[in-house]
């Protein structure tokens, strides 16, 4: 009888402990993003924004303040200004006039950094209806 316990016992220990860790599977710590500087402005081509990177990858949604954009549209070039992270509705109009493979400038691009300070941010050309390599499988 002694024994049939035990094997009972232990049994019922190996059926009852894997089911334990599977409930505490989900457990751990929290782990904090780090952010950094900003370390460059790319085009949002979804919904029409320019948007900051840190050095992490983050995505830093408003840190543009104001940038300049120039499209060459049948040998004509066009530039239009903004205050913001957004495109202006001029700026959508040309871009709605503009074929798959026209180059979009971006320029004068000043972005706030974690700190709240306004710099210069580096020029940089955009090519409607390419793909993006870093998301390329």
């Amino acid at each position: 009888m002694k024994k049939l316990l035990s094997i009972l016992f232990f049994t019922s220990l190996c059926i009852l402990l894997p089911a334990q860790e599977k409930e505490d599977e989900f457990k751990g710590t929290f782990k904090i993003q780090k952010t950094g500087h900003l370390h460059k402005v790319v085009f949002d081509d979804v919904n029409y924004r320019l948007v900051g990177i840190d050095e992490y990858g983050n995505i830093l949604d408003t840190a543009v303040v104001e940038f300049q954009m120039g499209v060459t549209i049948k040998g004509i070039y066009s530039q239009e200004f903004t205050a913001g992270y957004k495109l202006s509705p001029a700026m959508e109009k040309l871009l709605g006039r503009s074929d798959q493979s026209t180059k979009i400038f971006f320029d004068k691009i000043k972005a706030k950094d974690r700190y709240g300070t306004i710099i210069e941010m580096p020029k940089f050309t955009y090519t409607l209806g390419s793909v993006n390599k870093d998301y390329d499988n």
